[in-house]
């Protein structure tokens, strides 16, 4: 049987596994075997039983939790997985496969080498199977090899049409191409296989508001889906809610996310999270964290608890949250990686919100507010939101500027220097229109490159990727410079040599906005008609520029960034002038954004008290 296995003829294998067990049920080796071929001839259910079955049998083996680990891991079910490899070290401390599949899902960069290397090694003994190319495919990506994980991928599909952690691997390879389209697709077609992974449908949530071409009302749908699918009716409420009454002790403030570090959220958070009034609210964060830095540490000191629930069910966060006594529960990932919108679903507090990590609507009926800004979501803009969006008065976001963010540059450029553009941001929001419109802006402005700066743009295949992009409309190669990661120190640093930040549309900046202004870069946007496309302008709006530097249309747009490259006086000024506007505006009192977000906190809780909601902010 493990001699058919190896040379790719499952169902012999399998007859050969059950014949052995007939002989001995208790057999381990056919057991554990049983459940591989199970899993090769996409019979991934059986397989799944198949694991148990062989635990309950000897459950002090290590490699038959790696094994359940795998099932699960392969058929997006990550959280269980992860729980299946941890058993298997508790079993075995040294078991070399739960360490690899562990550095490959929580993202431990410095064993990614030796994960890809075991993976590689084993598929070099033991054949190619599709569960051993699909881990290969996860440890590529994970690593940042994308076209490497792609190949992969499409290698296991060829194998196993259905196999769902390829098409959800190759999914995110084509949407960092910025194919939302491609990318959308295999996700359906990996629902198919397994409609019950709302991970999987919070993709395609999130992919679909990268598309320019698609409507805010088929947006909407798509996020309104997920709660077609995954939310229960209220009739079946599992948590009861005591009748609220006006009170003096502090409310409880539940702030729920994997992003409490070196990301956007943990950036935005930290400081406010330490000027929250601790006489008058308690706040707890449950946290999705893989590993700390040095934001973690201090959100966690100002929080005054802290829970790890990475690896717990949406089921035990929903009854934790609960017990917790929760009032006010915030989510800060929408259908962002890591996030727990099932346990929201289930609706273990009384009032439940979103803000500050995601960039639209969540689409569930059991999050009572969005929390956006007049000028993210301005009054009849015609937004769409399953929630109530309700206003903080100048900005959903506040910015703590970080202690290493070096000067601005002062230092007057030539007169006839070249100009240079540039956006950090994230290779997805790089659509066909976005490329057009830049490769407009540099055919007009004679002798000026194009800085691109990103994930991923460390690989040569992408590069050349995205580089024929923009030869293909006629921009010459040496106009364009594309430069990888770094420390975020240095990426800060290189905004010295950007005189114009090139915003994407309709997925805008929103911390690279940020950073780029603090750096003192204009930012020339445009402004949509969704919260993601108004991210930068409400930015703009809060530092008195949205006038100068956002504009309604694609032409507009180009208009805008080729006058103002002509302009070096006014580029001059605003150079030296917009991180000054910052430090002393909206966007950077942590202390007064804290009990503007709180008065808000107490707004929501007494309208629940009077058996009310606040009404929307948009109407």
């Amino acid at each position: 049987g493990e001699w058919h296995l190896t040379k790719g003829m499952s169902q012999v294998a399998l007859d050969h596994f059950d014949r052995a067990l007939q002989i001995d049920e208790g057999l381990l080796e056919a057991l554990n075997n049983r459940a591989a071929a199970l899993f090769e001839l996409g019979r991934f259910g059986d397989a799944e039983i198949a694991a148990r079955t062989a635990i309950e049998r000897h459950p002090g083996v290590a490699g038959l939790h790696v094994n359940l680990g795998n099932v699960l891991l392969h058929t997006g079910k990550a959280r269980l997985a992860v729980k299946q490899f941890q058993r298997a070290l508790e079993c075995d401390p040294a078991c070399p496969e739960a360490h690899m599949n562990l550095a490959t899902m929580l993202g431990e960069t410095h064993r990614l080498g030796e994960a890809l290397a075991y993976i590689e090694h084993e598929i070099a003994v033991k054949g190619e199977s599709a569960q051993r190319l699909a881990s290969l495919a996860l440890a590529q990506r994970a690593k940042g090899d994308n076209p490497a994980a792609e190949a992969t991928c499409r290698k296991v599909i060829k194998m196993q049409p259905g196999n769902v952690s390829a098409l959800v691997t190759l999914a995110g390879c084509l949407s960092t191409r910025a194919d939302h389209v491609g990318a959308i697709a295999l996700l359906e077609q990996a629902l198919v296989a397994n409609p019950q992974m709302p991970a999987v449908y919070s993709n395609i949530a999130f992919f679909s508001t990268y598309l320019p071409d698609m409507s805010a009302e088929a947006v909407f749908k798509c996020h309104r889906e997920w709660g077609r699918r995954f939310e229960p009716p209220p009739s079946t409420a599992q948590f009861v809610h005591p009748k609220p009454a006006l009170t003096s002790r502090p409310l409880r403030i539940g702030y729920v996310s994997g992003d409490f570090g070196r990301h956007p959220v943990g950036f935005l958070l930290r400081d406010v999270a330490r000027f929250h009034d601790r006489m008058r609210f308690n706040i707890t964060a449950y946290s999705m964290m893989r590993s700390d830095d040095e934001i973690t540490v201090s959100i966690r000191e100002s929080m005054d608890d802290w829970v790890d629930a990475l690896l717990m069910s949406d089921d035990e966060l929903a009854e934790r949250i609960h017990d917790d006594h929760i009032d006010i529960l915030i989510d800060l990932s929408g259908h962002t990686a890591y996030n727990r919108l099932p346990a929201f679903a289930k609706r273990p507090a009384p009032i439940q919100a979103t803000w500050i990590g995601y960039f639209h609507s969540t689409g569930l009926a059991s999050i009572d507010y969005y929390i956006t800004d007049p000028y993210t979501s301005p009054a009849g803009s015609g937004q769409w939101f399953s929630e109530t969006p309700v206003w903080l008065p100048h900005s959903r976001f506040c910015y703590s500027p970080p202690d290493y963010a070096p000067p601005v540059r002062l230092e007057a450029r030539a007169p006839d220097s070249p100009i240079v553009f540039g956006c950090f941001n994230r290779l997805e929001k790089l659509v066909d229109p976005v490329v057009d419109a830049w490769c407009r802006i540099l055919i007009a402005v004679p002798h000026s490159r194009l800085v691109l700066k990103s994930g991923g743009l460390d690989n040569a295949s992408i590069c050349d990727d995205l580089r024929n992009r923009f030869v293909r409309r006629g921009l010459t190669a040496e106009r364009l410079e594309l430069r990888g990661p770094s420390s975020h120190p240095e990426m800060l640093a290189q905004y010295a040599e950007i005189d114009i930040a090139l915003d994407p549309f309709p997925f805008n900046g929103g911390m690279t906005t940020l950073e780029a202004l603090w750096m003192g870069v204009s930012v020339v946007t445009i402004s949509g008609d969704s919260v993601v496309s108004r991210q930068t302008v409400s930015a703009l709006a809060n530092i008195g520029l949205a006038d100068q530097l956002a504009f309604s249309s694609v032409d507009s747009y180009v208009q805008g960034a080729v006058g103002l490259a002509s302009d070096r006086d006014r580029l001059k000024t605003l150079h030296s002038t917009i991180r000054p506007r910052m430090a002393s505006g909206a966007l950077c009192q942590p202390e007064q954004f804290a009990r503007d977000l709180e008065a808000l906190y107490q707004r929501m809780w007494q309208a629940y008290c009077r058996g009310e909601k606040l009404p929307s902010a948009t109407t």
